[in-house]
Order: structure tokens, then C-alpha cells, then sequence
């Protein structure tokens, strides 16, 4: 189920985040959201699931690291800081504009890893 489909068009990416653990998840959606910078894309959608996760306990979790990261501000380089929309199974980042984006190929997602 992991993996990645870019829209040239709409110039969003949408990264599928299932089957990684935790820090291969994390590795993989800064990669992308790196590369939609690079490549002057302007959304990146990272779908996690995760959507009924409530309790405390339930937290280490690919959906709470990531918003960790993003309230952290490790991010900062490539989104914008206020464009960002949470959704039960998916993040959804608006990229900082990229003056001198790149035309060549995207990475390969990490192999499958839980």
C-alpha cells in the first residue's frame, strides 16, 4: 500500500504512508514533502490512517508524529506554516513557493518495513 502518485496538473502529491513503521513513515513523508518543494509542487497530501485514534495511550502513532513535527516547526523550510489542514486519516501541507523548482525524477519510496 505505500507509495506515492504525483499530479502534474494539479501539482500535489499524494503519499500513502500504510506499511512503514513509525521512523521509516517519518523519513519517507520528509523526503516528499522536500522533493514537492524542489519540484515547485504546491500540496502534498500524507495519508496516514490511523482515524479513530483518541486515547493518550494510542499516540505513537505515524498521525500524532507527524503533527508533532509539524507543530515543532520541522517543516518550516519547504510548508508554510499556517497552510495546513489535518483530516482523520491524512495531513494535508500547502508547500512554500519554489523561484527555481527542479524538472527531474522523484525518489523511490523506502521498501515496506511492518
Amino acid at each position: 500500500m505505500a507509495g506515492f502518485e504525483v499530479d502534474i496538473f494539479k501539482k500535489c502529491v499524494e503519499v500513502d504512508l500504510h506499511n512503514y513503521s513509525i521512523r521509516t513513515a517519518l523519513i519517507a513523508a520528509r523526503e516528499k514533502i522536500k522533493e514537492a518543494y524542489e519540484h515547485g509542487f504546491r500540496h502534498i497530501r500524507l495519508i496516514h490512517g490511523a482515524a479513530n485514534i483518541v486515547s493518550k495511550n494510542e499516540r505513537k502513532t505515524i498521525k500524532y508524529s507527524l503533527r508533532t513535527m509539524l507543530k515543532n516547526r520541522e517543516f518550516d523550510k519547504w510548508v508554510d506554516q499556517k497552510g495546513w489542514v489535518f483530516r482523520d486519516e491524512s495531513l494535508i501541507l500547502e508547500i512554500r513557493r519554489n523561484s527555481a523548482p527542479l524538472n527531474r525524477e522523484w525518489n523511490e519510496m523506502p521498501p515496506e518495513d511492518y
